[in-house]
């Protein structure tokens, strides 16, 4: 399974970058020019665009005169939408790693590279994160790219430190090419939320290290969190959970019930109706269909 020998890192151009895209046009176009303005340049940028219907095809090439542009002609969420970029780069028998990163993200220059010879200098690791810092440029606020699961309800929370968690954030995922073909690619059962809890599980389960590249921060422009999902993020986090919990917990129905009554009362204290009924939505679909 793992690479028996330790490579150097080299200059060549050896990283896909996939980046998952949905109308959001400024955000790609910033997230692909901060890729241009790498000091080692990717093989490869790739935007996935998940059907959008604010621009077209054309608007989106226009944007990112540096990238490819694969277009999709519906909505196959986060995780479809990147399994679709992954297929298309592993083509490049070059490709030595693949950089799966938000289109609301802007990387300084040395990031790639920073990247790439970490990776190189240690072949046992599988997969890094990087650090996000999101707020103001003045005063941003630093966020973990490692995550904890809280139990007993298995819910996400932000690790204390990076030597104690469970898994790396999907902002930002710099992957060895090797670990997809070990592991496969990411579960599109999980369409919004939990897919990176899911697939980083599964990596570690292979044998393969995780770590977050703490010298390498990105500029995180869109963050989210579940005290402020609309009601259709929260069907999607709802179904997701309920989904992973179905995956990996010994009694899910005992793991899943707590957070979800506790986030039912949030939501109602908070008259955030649109926001209850999506984690009403999420939690039957993600016990009906699986």
């Amino acid at each position: 399974m793992m690479e028996t020998s330790q490579q150097a890192p080299t200059a060549a151009p050896q990283t896909a970058v996939i980046i998952p895209h949905l109308d959001r046009l400024a955000d790609t176009a910033a997230c692909c020019a901060s890729l241009a303005a790498q000091t080692r340049a990717p093989a490869l940028v790739l935007v996935v665009d998940n059907g959008s219907r604010a621009h077209s095809e054309h608007e989106l090439a226009a944007a990112c005169l540096t990238a490819q542009i694969l277009r999709l002609d519906t909505n196959r969420g986060f995780a479809g939408g990147v399994n679709a970029g992954i297929r298309r780069a592993r083509g490049n028998p070059a490709i030595r790693y693949i950089w799966v990163l938000n289109n609301d993200t802007i990387c300084p220059p040395d990031t790639l590279q920073k990247l790439e010879d970490r990776l190189a200098a240690h072949e046992q690791l599988g997969m890094l994160g990087c650090p996000l810092q999101e707020g103001p440029a003045e005063q941003p606020r630093h966020v973990s790219a490692a995550r904890k699961l809280a139990r007993p309800g298995m819910r996400p929370v932000p690790a204390k430190n990076t030597s104690d968690f469970d898994y790396l954030s999907g902002a930002s995922l710099f992957i060895r090419r090797n670990v997809l073909e070990d592991v496969g690619l990411f579960d599109e059962r999980f369409f919004f939320f939990f897919e990176d809890a899911d697939f980083s599980r599964r990596v570690r389960q292979r044998g393969w290290q995780l770590a977050v590249a703490e010298d390498a921060p990105i500029v995180h422009r869109g963050s989210a969190t579940i005290r402020h999902l609309t009601e259709l993020q929260s069907y999607y986090y709802r179904l997701g959970h309920v989904r992973y919990v179905r995956k990996y917990a010994r009694f899910p129905l005992a793991t899943a019930l707590p957070p979800f009554i506790f986030r039912l009362l949030v939501e109602a204290c908070r008259f955030r109706w649109a926001a209850l009924r999506g984690n009403g939505r999420g939690w039957r679909d993600g016990w009906r269909n699986g």
